[in-house]
């Protein structure tokens, strides 16, 4: 398959602001010492958690059943800020009875801040019905409810601690933003007044930090309930009393943008910046612009925080900054001064550098980093990731497995080995690990759009709509998935739905043309090409920018099917008089004029003469040439088009299916099994390699092929597959008939 661009940085830089304001929560240590780890005890007491992590991992590797090795190794990679990888050891311990609760407490926590919320509900559960007076584990579900947007949840489960222990602050002050949240304006006045008396009347020395909780929550109900020259009060009082604090300072700006001040809120940044110097300030700014589309301005700050502060986590955020753009030779730039800054290293580093390197190429340097890596999971997943972007599938598949075995919860192997197992053909595998990692986390990996297209393609609707509402709750914004969403409702005749997802799809900058082709589409292929034409023109857009070429081509295909063909040229030709030299005009200019009957070479040749590896065009030559007989030349050019445009397989199935033509069946093969590598789903191309492999006599993996095809659903796989079994002599059935009788 192609390599993934699913990144695996898995070490948060920053912890999400809404989780300042939730509960704080005591360590555990284990229930009992061996003897033999006493001494890790006693560095463990002293906080010195990163020096026995290499005793820890001999003492585990030695014998993985041993509970108090995991339980000390799961604290000390959590302590030593690897929370993703302290979650496996913390699971294998918390199994032992002797060591569940502490052990599970702690795994809640790592997986609250390795971001897989939803799996630690049912960890903290389970400590809840052995001790369900455990207020550490009320605190910590009530976190992970907010944390997963159940408000009202979450706020039952600090009316729980608060009813234990009334004067408890760091839970008074989280339920006063918690039913801010929820619009309860007149209670949460109750709680801040409770909170603020509290405050003033307890003995107990109440932290700095606390007391800004408290005095910006109180600023956050002010502004809600609309007294806005108190919150604008409030929150400069805040911001003069605390004036370095993190949450003071970020809800301030937050405050700022949500009352149109948007230059206020990045000057306040600004200015925090150059009085403190502050690493938080300045990455907190490099965010925002790059949110505003500063993209230059959002790097300068990212390289001067690196360049200025020198330490790995700085050079870890300007490298994710250059991967997320995917300038990978930039990037791995950064993560050699990431390592190079550190005196030891990361395990997270370490494999976030590797799995660069896999995603520039640069294999042989991937796998060299990989071998640094102590822990046998991160090894494994960076060896799949190696395996899969050089072609082997299979290969891959083996290596996310032992990966996912160790750590079972990690959505981004999960997804990885969903990948591989496509690759490898195993659709079944394919949605089983594509689930996993949907539940794992929904919004890390594209795993729930992958598993809602298998589902589609096996008929599998109402699961598919509900794998899709999963993933666009926590990418609201992705437009595969809202088409997709849209198909497949209209498919089902949930129509309204349909319309509320195309709506959404309109509503991201640059996809309203996007939205309308879809619209015109699904309209046709119920009630004809009229309402398609009406629809597109009920959008009001101008069809003569080249931001909208989705809804022109649509418009010209749909006149042409109506047998309008004069005014789908007229369309293009307004399009092309504005802009003369756009190569898609051009080529649909070629290819509007093909369905009129006239001929497109001139359009396309005009279209090469400004862009020459136009993908396009070179396809559009292509056909014309294979018509006139010249394969040859037919063959260059889609060759040129492949080179061009890889992501587009239709130029490489063209290809294998004139180099069968001429005879060359082994390079067809060839070239299908590359385009089935990086495009599992293509099911003209599995048919085409299936009836090449019988017409070479390879039976054996013609039938495999053809039973790939036929879970993909192509009408033509079980005619190729009653050939094969005509020709073997015998009339047992399919692995897929066998399977299900």
């Amino acid at each position: 398959m192609k390599p993934s661009t699913t990144r695996i940085h898995l070490q948060s830089i920053h912890r999400a602001l809404a989780l300042a304001l939730l509960l704080p929560l005591a360590a555990c240590g284990p229930a009992e010492t061996k003897t033999d780890l006493g001494p890790i005890h006693a560095l463990h007491e002293q906080g010195r958690y990163r020096e026995t992590l290499d005793d820890l991992r001999k003492h585990v590797d030695a014998d993985p059943s041993d509970s108090e090795a995991n339980l000390l190794l799961g604290t000390a990679l959590f302590q030593s800020g690897e929370a993703g990888l302290a979650v496996w050891p913390l699971r294998r311990a918390s199994e032992d009875p002797r060591f569940t609760v502490p052990a599970s407490l702690l795994l809640a926590r790592a997986m609250l801040d390795s971001r897989t919320a939803p799996d630690a509900l049912p960890v903290i559960n389970r400590v809840l019905e052995l001790e369900p007076e455990n207020l550490n584990a009320l605190a910590l579900r009530s976190r992970a409810h907010l944390a997963t947007g159940k408000l009202v949840d979450g706020l039952a489960d600090i009316d729980q601690v608060l009813e234990r222990d009334p004067g408890n602050m760091a839970a008074l002050i989280p339920r006063v933003t918690t039913l801010i949240s929820l619009e309860l304006i007149d209670e949460a006045e109750l709680a801040l007044a409770t909170a603020q008396e509290r405050m003033a009347d307890t003995d107990e020395e109440i932290s700095d930090a606390m007391k800004a909780r408290l005095c910006i929550a109180g600023a956050m109900f002010s502004f809600e309930k609309e007294e806005l020259d108190l919150a604008e009060t409030r929150y400069a009082e805040c911001l003069a009393t605390y004036p370095r604090n993190v949450l003071v300072v970020t809800e301030t700006a937050a405050y700022y943008d949500r009352s149109e001040r948007a230059e206020e809120a990045t000057q306040l940044l600004r200015d925090k910046i150059e009085q403190t110097g502050s690493s938080y300030f300045r990455l907190a700014l490099a965010r925002r612009m790059g949110a505003l589309g500063e993209l230059e301005e959002e790097e300068a700050l990212l390289r001067e925080e690196a360049e200025q502060v020198r330490s790995g986590q700085a050079w870890f955020a300007l490298a994710d900054l250059y991967v997320n753009r995917e300038n990978f030779e930039a990037a791995i730039l950064a993560f050699e001064e990431a390592v190079a800054a550190e005196r030891s290293p990361s395990s997270m580093l370490r494999f976030a550098y590797a799995d660069t390197l896999v995603q520039a190429e640069r294999f042989d340097e991937a796998r060299e980093v990989a071998a640094t890596l102590e822990q046998a999971a991160l090894r494994d997943l960076i060896t799949g990731r190696i395996l899969l972007a050089e072609g082997d599938p299979a290969g891959a598949l083996e290596a996310f497995t032992r990966g996912i075995r160790l750590w079972p919860n990690n959505p981004s192997g999960r997804y990885l080995a969903g990948e591989a197992a496509e690759g490898a053909g195993d659709f079944e595998r394919a949605m089983s690990e594509y689930r996993e990692s949907l539940r794992a986390n929904p919004g890390f990996t594209r795993a729930g759009l992958s598993l809602a297209e298998l589902q589609a393609i096996r008929g599998q609707d109402g699961l598919a709509i509900n794998s899709l509402n999963r993933y666009l709750s926590s990418r609201p914004t992705d437009a595969e998935a809202l088409i997709l969403s849209a198909r497949i409702a209209h498919r089902t005749g949930r129509h309204n739905m349909a319309a509320n997802a195309l709506s959404r799809l309109a509503a991201i900058p640059g996809y309203q043309a996007v939205a309308a082709a879809e619209e015109a589409q699904l309209l046709a292929a119920d009630q004809g090409s009229e309402l398609a034409v009406a629809a597109i023109e009920r959008a009001q857009l101008d069809l003569a920018d080249p931001a909208n070429l989705p809804a022109l081509e649509e418009l010209t295909r749909h006149l042409a099917d109506a047998g309008l063909h004069e005014d789908a040229l007229e369309r293009v030709a307004g399009a092309l008089e504005s802009h003369p030299e756009d190569v898609a005009f051009l080529t649909l200019e070629g290819r509007v004029r093909e369905r009129a009957g006239q001929s497109p070479r001139t359009a396309y040749e005009r279209a090469l003469d400004l862009v020459p590896d136009y993908a396009p065009a070179l396809a559009g030559l292509a056909a014309l040439a294979e018509a006139d007989g010249d394969l040859e030349s037919a063959l260059e050019l889609l060759g040129r088009a492949t080179a061009a445009f890889p992501s587009d397989p239709q130029a490489a199935i063209d290809t294998a299916r004139l180099l069968a033509a001429l005879q060359r069946n082994e390079k067809s093969v060839e070239k299908l099994t590359t385009v089935l590598r990086d495009h599992p789903r293509e099911s003209a191309a599995v048919v085409q390699l299936a009836e090449l492999l019988v017409d070479m006599g390879e039976l054996e993996r013609a039938e495999s092929v053809a039973e790939r095809a036929s879970w993909l659903g192509a009408p033509e796989a079980e005619s190729v597959l009653e050939r094969i079994r005509s020709l073997r002599g015998a009339s047992r059935p399919s692995r897929d008939e066998a399977a299900s009788s």
